[in-house]
């Protein structure tokens, strides 16, 4: 039986069986939301019960740490229409990381009491090892197709740009992260997304052998209370697994 480790630890934590649970991932390896599924779910939602998830570390460094991985295949099911559409109006595809930093910012949103009373979000993506810096404005009120377009024309941070969330790919380090701020001040959440999942772009109706697997690890300033970081956590998963949402402003 192919189990993925952080699935072997919400089975272990929940008291479920993994043998009793089917597996999306590839060879039919057991995945996390193989086992939220079992979950049962909320009335008249798409979204699983289970709202709080919690850290899978100890605090460090002033943030909550959660590891997770999630089956982006829903993506790949519904790109062939997005590729289209996207391709005609950016000459491109949406990237995976498009969907990613959407997904982030929404999730952040769920919890307004650490938000500015202008409801401003910015954001700071690291791309290619780090030689792609992108700054992104008011990001919460701009459409993915708008996070799109900033990401493909890079634009550099203003001066004193302090963004609220910082959105890495794999290869960025603390080192990078930290020559980019300003005033010493840290963005409130920071996600790294791990491992070598391609984000070129999704290839449309998928490929034999492309990897869906989307392994991260999202951080939540302490100081927001742990209870509202968890249920941020939980959200930006839930996101991931429902990229329909993604494409919704509101």
């Amino acid at each position: 039986m192919l189990i993925s480790p952080l699935a072997a630890r919400l089975c272990a934590a929940r008291g479920i069986d993994p043998a009793t649970l089917r597996g999306s991932g590839p060879r039919g390896r057991i995945m996390a939301a193989d086992v939220q599924r079992n979950a049962p779910k909320r009335r008249g939602g798409t979204i699983l019960a289970d709202f709080s998830t919690p850290p899978t570390r100890e605090p460090k460094d002033g943030y909550y740490i959660y590891d997770d991985e999630v089956n982006m295949s829903a993506l790949v099911d519904i790109s062939m229409p997005i590729a289209v559409q996207c391709e005609k109006l950016l000459t491109n595809r949406y990237s995976l990381f498009d969907y990613i930093v959407r997904a982030v910012v929404k999730a952040c949103a769920t919890c307004p009491s650490w938000q500015e009373p202008s409801g401003k979000v910015d954001v700071l993506l690291f791309e290619h090892k780090g030689e792609k810096i992108t700054a992104i404005e008011d990001a919460g009120r701009k459409s993915i197709y708008q996070l799109a377009r900033c990401a493909a024309a890079p634009t550099p941070a203003p001066e004193l740009f302090n963004p609220h969330i910082i959105v890495c790919d794999a290869h960025t380090t603390r080192d990078m992260v930290a020559a980019r701020l300003t005033s010493g001040n840290r963005p409130g959440f920071a996600m790294l997304a791990r491992g070598k999942t391609e984000k070129d772009g999704i290839r449309a109706g998928g490929d034999i052998g492309y990897k869906n697997t989307l392994s991260y690890t999202f951080y939540v300033a302490t100081t927001l209370p742990q209870q509202e970081a968890n249920r941020i956590a939980a959200a930006l998963r839930a996101l991931l697994y429902n990229p329909i949402r993604l494409l919704l402003l509101s």
